[in-house]
């Protein structure tokens, strides 16, 4: 298969689906993956057509992690690692940080760098095969600090460190509860779910989606008050489009038509 199919993007109106295509090695990552995640999320974030982006896994698994036939010759020689780091570190940065909403869409394993692409996503739905593990402390590695970032924002310091220090799998019963996923799901309707939560966000004001999502995303990095750009955001919006519209619904008593 050539290296640019194992990681695809496809439209199907709104919704762009980014597949991680190795079913054959349970959507194992190697470096080329990683790479290729982080273009096509850049591609993704800049049409304009699309206004949710869903992370998925061909086949029977979300991804079971690194690619180990990669991960000897890689982390042998510290150049290398260092480089592979980096493209890892900015695949999960342009997920983490685009504008878009994002939606990991999990079956089976999710596994490492799998839990990883999954924890920089907005939402985790996933069925109930799913089975979630980040397993550093079993291969004596520490876990990136972005990372664990990620980790503790959704489940709080404690449950992070009980998970990082075991590298334990959570079934999805559990990951549920910890609020590592947020909708369990079976899995004959795991596909239908995430398509109608995706059309309701796709029917709502995208300037209020990406609005809402920066102003999140400013409350993890620590900021705990408005900001002049966070009032400038608030106070545009009366003056937006998409205000117009909506106000225009509300006293009309119909569904609004946001056009951006």
């Amino acid at each position: 298969m050539p290296v640019d199919d194992t990681v695809t993007l496809s439209r199907d109106g709104a919704v762009g689906t980014i597949l991680l295509n190795r079913p054959d090695k349970r959507n194992a990552l190697n470096s080329a993956m990683w790479q290729r995640l982080g273009s096509l999320v850049d591609e993704a974030d800049a049409d304009p057509a699309i206004k949710v982006i869903v992370v998925t896994g061909a086949g029977q698994a979300f991804a079971a992690g690194a690619d180990i036939d990669e991960f000897e010759a890689v982390f042998a020689d510290r150049r290398a690692a260092e480089a592979t780091a980096a493209i890892t570190y900015q695949a999960q940065k342009k997920l983490h940080r685009n504008r878009k909403p994002t939606i990991a869409k999990i079956r089976g394993a999710c596994v490492g760098g799998g839990c990883g692409i999954a924890l920089c996503c907005d939402l985790r739905f996933a069925d109930t095969t799913a089975k979630l593990a980040i397993t550093p402390g079993k291969l004596g590695l520490i876990y990136s600090l972005a990372d664990t970032k990620r980790l503790i924002d959704l489940v709080g310091p404690a449950t992070a460190k009980d998970i990082l220090y075991t590298g334990r799998i959570l079934d999805g019963a559990e990951a549920h509860r910890v609020r590592l996923l947020d909708r369990l799901i079976e899995p004959d309707k795991l596909d239908d779910t995430v398509a109608s939560y995706a059309a309701d966000i796709c029917a709502a004001s995208q300037f209020s989606a990406r609005g809402t999502k920066q102003i999140a995303q400013m409350i993890l990095d620590g900021v705990d008050d408005d900001t002049a750009v966070t009032r400038k955001l608030f106070v545009d919006a009366f003056a937006g489009a998409d205000f117009k519209e909506g106000f225009a619904a509300f006293r009309a008593k119909r569904k609004p038509n946001f056009t951006a």
